[in-house]
This record gives C-alpha cells, sequence and structure tokens, in this order.
C-alpha cells in the first residue's frame, strides 16, 4: 500500500515514510527482541522476509518514473534493511538505520517536493532533466541525501548501512545469502537513486517550453529544512561508528534495551577488524558499480525509454508492474471475492428471497381463500339461519304489537275459546 499513499501532499509522505507509520513494525520487533530471540526460527523469518522485501522492491524501484513512487519503493526496500538486520540479531543496527533512513529519506521527499512545486506539479521525472542549474539548492541538498542512501563512506547511511550487512555476514543468526543479498540491494539502491538524480538534474531538458520559462528555486520556507536534513545525512551516522572506527555509541547506548539472551547451539564466530572493513570495501564497490551504470545509461547518455526498455528484456514490464502483484491480488481475491458476492447475491435474490416471496405469495394466497370461505361459507350459514329464523317469526312478530289492550283482547279471545272447548266437551 506504501507507494499507492503517494497521492497525499509531499511533506505528509516524508513524516510518514521517514519516521511514523510505516517504521512502527520495526519498532515493535525491535521492543520484542527478547521474544524473537526465544525462537531462532522466527527470527530467520523475519531475516529472509527483510532481505527478500529490500530486493523486491529495489527492483520495482528500477524502472518506475514518478519521483515520488521511486523514493516510495526506496523507503520499502530500506525497510527490508532494517528487518534484516532484525532478523540476524542486530536489533541497534536496524533501529540506528532506521535513525539515520528518517534524515536523508526526509531530505529526499522534501527535495522531490521541490521540485515538483518548481515543475508546477509534474511527477514525471520523463518530463524533467537539466535542472541542476535551475534549482541549485533542492539539487545540493538531494545530491547529499543520494550519496547518503547509496551508502557512500562516512555518509550516515555508510555506517548504518555497513553494519546491518556485516552482522548478516558475521552474526550467528546471519548467513552469507542474506549478505549477498543485501549487497546486491545496496548496488540496485545506488543505481536508482542515481538515476533519479540524473534524470531530474541532468542530461537535456524534455519538459515543454511553459514549464521551462517559469522555473524557480522553492522559497527558503521550503529550502532551509532542506539544508538542515542534509547536515543530519552527513553527520548522523557519526553516532554509530563501526568497531573498526571505535565502536558505536548508539549501540552502547541501547545496551540495556537489547540485552542478548543465550541462544543455543549458535557459534560466535570472532571476526577482525579487517574482515569487517573488507565487507564494507565490497559494499562500497558494488554501489559505485551502481552509480557508475547510472551514470553510464542517463547521464553521459541522453535518456531514451526504448533503450531502457530494451536494456531489461522481459523483465522491464514486470518490474514496472510490480511483479504483478495487484493483479495477483484482484485475480486470486478481489474477483473471487466479487464472484462470491455476485454469487451470494444470486443465491439470496433466486432462493431466499425466492423463498421468502413464495411464503408470502403462499400466505396471500391462503388468506383470499379463506376470507372467500368466511365470507360465502361461514357467513353465508349464519345469514341463512337469521333468515330463516326471522321468517319463520314473522306470525309472532304480528302479535307482539306492545299494546295492552290487542293482548287483553287476545287473552279474553283464547279464555272464550278455552271455555267453549270446556263446554262442548262436556256436552
Amino acid at each position: 500500500w506504501l507507494p499507492d499513499a503517494m497521492e497525499g501532499p509531499t511533506p505528509v509522505s516524508a513524516l510518514i515514510h521517514a519516521a511514523t507509520m510505516v517504521t512502527a513494525g520495526v519498532y515493535m520487533v525491535a521492543r520484542s527482541n527478547f521474544i524473537y530471540q526465544m525462537a531462532p526460527q522466527a527470527m530467520t523469518v523475519v531475516a529472509v522476509i527483510g532481505a527478500v522485501t529490500a530486493f523486491f522492491a529495489a527492483s520495482i524501484g528500477l524502472v518506475q518514473n514518478d519521483i515520488k513512487r521511486v523514493l516510495a519503493y526506496s523507503t520499502v526496500s530500506q525497510l527490508g534493511y532494517m528487518f534484516l538486520a532484525l532478523g540476524v540479531g542486530a536489533f541497534a543496527a536496524g533501529v540506528f538505520h532506521l535513525m539515520t533512513h528518517a534524515f536523508f529519506k526526509a531530505l529526499l521527499f522534501l527535495g522531490s517536493g521541490s521540485v515538483i512545486h518548481a515543475m508546477h506539479h509534474e511527477q514525471d521525472m520523463r518530463k524533467m532533466g537539466a535542472l541542476k542549474d535551475k534549482i541549485p539548492v533542492t539539487f545540493w541538498t538531494m545530491f547529499v541525501g543520494t550519496l547518503a542512501i547509496a551508502g557512500t563512506p562516512f555518509l550516515s547511511g555508510f555506517f548504518s548501512k555497513d553494519e546491518i550487512l556485516w552482522r548478516a555476514f558475521s552474526n550467528p543468526q546471519g548467513h552469507v545469502v542474506l549478505w549477498l543479498i543485501g549487497v546486491t540491494v545496496a548496488g540496485m539502491t545506488s543505481f536508482y537513486m542515481f538515476r533519479l538524480l540524473f534524470m531530474t538534474f541532468f542530461g537535456e531538458s524534455r519538459m515543454d517550453h511553459h514549464t521551462a520559462s517559469h522555473i524557480h528555486e522553492s522559497p527558503k520556507s521550503m529550502t532551509t529544512p532542506l539544508i538542515i536534513l542534509a547536515i543530519g545525512a552527513v553527520l548522523a551516522g557519526y553516532i554509530g561508528l563501526p568497531a573498526w572506527l571505535g565502536g558505536s555509541v548508539f549501540e552502547r547506548f541501547l545496551e540495556p534495551v537489547f540485552e542478548p539472551l543465550p541462544i543455543p547451539h549458535a557459534e560466535v564466530a570472532d571476526h577482525g577488524a579487517g574482515m569487517e572493513i573488507g565487507i564494507a570495501a565490497i559494499s562500497v564497490a558494488v554501489a559505485l558499480i551502481g552509480f557508475g551504470l547510472a551514470y553510464s545509461k542517463y547521464c553521459k547518455r541522453s535518456w531514451e525509454e526504448q533503450r531502457e526498455v530494451r536494456q531489461y528484456g522481459p523483465l522491464y514490464p514486470v518490474f514496472l508492474n510490480k511483479y504483478y502483484v495487484d493483479e495477483i491480488y484482484d485475480f486470486l481475491f478481489i474477483n473471487r471475492a466479487k464472484d462470491a458476492g455476485n454469487s451470494l447475491w444470486k443465491f439470496d435474490a433466486k432462493v431466499v428471497d425466492g423463498a421468502v416471496n413464495g411464503s408470502a405469495w403462499t400466505t396471500v394466497e391462503g388468506a383470499l381463500g379463506s376470507g372467500w370461505w368466511d365470507r360465502w361459507i361461514v357467513d353465508g350459514i349464519v345469514k341463512f339461519i337469521g333468515g330463516f329464523i326471522r321468517t319463520m317469526s314473522w306470525p309472532l312478530r304480528l302479535i307482539q304489537t306492545g299494546y295492552v289492550q290487542n293482548y287483553a283482547l287476545v287473552m279474553i279471545l283464547g279464555l272464550l275459546i278455552f271455555i267453549g272447548y270446556v263446554l262442548w266437551g262436556t256436552s
């Protein structure tokens, strides 16, 4: 997600990449060091993930053309370095690289923001070039940041990066394969960072006339932080000198936090200062190779996209499309989730809703039938009985007039009939 978070303001990107969100995982693992040291296999997993991440992100950064996206993949790669250090037990070295990285990565991000400001919000390096003399403060400070992240001797990135490579080579939890990956990434870092520098500030101008005529250096409110961070990118590493230069004050400061725990079956290798210097020399040589390749392809000759495509061959679209990770995610997870959602929707619409609608239809039809039965059968019987009784009671209603004289007349007539019947019967 990190490279996709480049849409926000550049100062926010600088803060996030240098000191806050993305480094929280490094801090968490470092503070949990005593847990990881009890499980060497877990530390190996951390180291392998870190090394693979460093290489993976660096290879993607080789071909990116958005200046901020190059720096974003650089951050991912440097985070891989930090986790490589944590995985081989060099907890102080990992945190030290986190600190030095904060200086030169914040510098590079703010510098890229200054470039984007000068270019009227253009971020594509293919549309830049020849900015060195037009925005000199931005150029020189970004040049210092590039030297630092590339591991130039005696700048901050050199001390922290080489400490990680040395520990990956010499620590019991380390391995020569991890060291080789780290050294390779050092060369790749140097290459893509100097590619960024050369495409942006050197060569021929590739911008339109309107943009070129309005380019100017950023105001002091933007360049002053660049100068301060450039000083930090140069000097911050001197609190973490290697053993052959007197040892790391930073590591001694963190000893109470990262007190080493005994690791079963671990043989502590005793390497001399000469070996450490040799390892550092190898990483510097590899970084110089990366610089030389970038210089020959992007500074000595004018940039051509087709030449860049040819030099990577079939790997170019792989790197450019981030190993198709997004496409694989879409295929394996996003599209499958959509398919599952569509299937569940169809099941809901056809089966669940069908059952509900069928039940409702049955209820409605049953209610209609029940209403017909109640209206015509039950009510019909009741009305028939009522009508029958009313009809049969019609003669009785005739004598129920409510007048007393009528009742008296009927009683007298009845009495006379009764008397006549009795007399007739006795005679």
